[in-house]
């Protein structure tokens, strides 16, 4: 997902406030200040995201 991608399913409510929203916040403004990607998993995938087989990837 890009981040205008995340922005615009943030604003469109999409995420859960307690749940991704909260982490996509945080995946956007790291993005927003020069990151150059984020990969939201639990620690249990690490593995299995880190290979683009879970997980949610965004890039600028």
């Amino acid at each position: 997902m890009t981040l205008a991608e995340a922005r615009q399913h943030l604003a469109e409510g999409q995420f859960a406030k307690g749940s991704m929203g909260p982490k996509i916040q945080a995946v956007i403004w790291y993005l927003e200040r020069g990151g150059k990607e984020a990969l939201v998993t639990n620690p249990e995938n690490i593995e299995r995201a880190l290979a683009g087989q879970t997980g949610t990837r965004i890039v600028p």
